[in-house]
């Protein structure tokens, strides 16, 4: 089953012109925002250009995808952003209009901590028979097969993980279920795997958690790793092993299949060549109520796609082609 991330329907022609900057002496109304983990440093950096550009202040909290959603849909925060759109099994939904805009993506990282071993591949099934825990120790004759060069350890595989809802989980499960591990479901923020190890609450804690854990396993988003911790190669659809960079999972994202009401099909099974295929897109919410807020965070999110998601934070893909252009008509909707 494909993963279908669905935008809220929104109407109106296709805007002509491209996003120019507020004047500085156009003052806008503070805004903040809060959700995606993956997104932090995306955001963070985006924010502090918005202000140097146009004097206008922006804020955001790193709370996990599920949290900003629920702050977005109580009005706590301002907007979201979350690594999956409004899920059906969602709490607490939005009760006015708002439009969901894919902003920037990249790549989950599998993350390691054995010892001696420097280059580690790992296919669909190998991997998630570790996070399922039917493969428990690193010299599994599976593992081996597919790292001859490689002296593995005969030591139990410790499974790192997150704890709280959160899009990196998702994504990463998506992948699985849809290469044929039916053990993790198809859409679900929350890990369904084993348990062996440490749970961690936020991405930025994953691979500082994996390293100092001796022989573990863990997954994060490639712009938090900021220790130097091993880094799998995945065998992708075209049956290379290839490790998680900013330049293969662009390459993911970007074949993509985007339908006509902006929903964004991510094909985890999908040959393209060169591509890291555990890959993510971090979506905004705006509202769309004609508030003075609304218009503030539309100008936002229109400046991050138009100009941030070009030169991102360090461990970010940004979109091209057709899908950069449909995210940017996204981000010129709303308030």
């Amino acid at each position: 089953m494909r993963r279908t991330l669905v935008s809220a329907v929104v109407t109106g022609a296709l805007a002509a012109s491209l996003f120019a900057a507020t004047p500085a002496n156009a003052a806008e109304p503070d805004i903040s925002g809060s959700g995606s983990s993956f997104a932090n440093n995306f955001v963070t950096k985006c924010a502090g250009q918005y202000q140097a550009k146009t004097g206008n202040k922006v804020t955001y909290t790193s709370t996990g995808s599920g949290t900003g959603r629920t702050n977005f849909a109580n009005g706590t925060s301002d907007f979201a952003f979350s690594d999956v759109p409004v899920q059906s099994g969602d709490k607490a939904k939005p009760a006015g209009a708002y439009v969901t805009v894919p902003v920037i993506g990249g790549a989950i990282a599998i993350v390691h901590s054995v010892a001696g071993v420097k280059d580690l591949n790992l296919d669909a099934a190998t991997l998630g028979a570790i996070f399922a825990g039917t493969i428990t120790k690193w010299n599994d004759p599976a593992i081996a097969k597919l790292n001859k060069k490689a002296t593995l350890p005969d030591a139990a595989i410790t499974v790192i993980y997150r704890s709280t809802s959160s899009g990196t989980t998702q994504g990463l499960q998506e992948y699985l279920n849809e290469n044929g591990q039916t053990t993790f479901p198809a859409a679900s923020s929350s890990w369904a795997g084993v348990k062996t190890g440490a749970s961690v609450a936020l991405s930025t804690d994953m691979a500082y958690k994996t390293k100092n854990t001796p022989n573990a396993i863990g997954y994060v988003d490639l712009s938090d790793i900021d220790v130097k911790v091993g880094r799998v190669a995945i065998k992708n659809g075209a049956g290379k092993f290839v490790k998680p960079t900013v330049a293969a999972a662009a390459s993911m994202l970007s074949k993509q299949t985007l339908n006509t009401g902006g929903d964004i099909n991510i094909d985890y099974a999908k040959k393209v060549k060169g591509a890291y295929q555990i890959a993510l897109v971090t979506y905004a919410l705006i509202p769309d109520n004609g508030s003075a807020k609304g218009a503030a965070v539309q100008k936002f999110v229109e400046f991050a796609v138009s100009s941030c998601s070009k030169k991102p934070a360090k461990g970010y893909s940004g979109f091209k082609g057709s899908v950069y252009a449909k995210s940017l008509w996204f981000a010129q909707q709303g308030s």
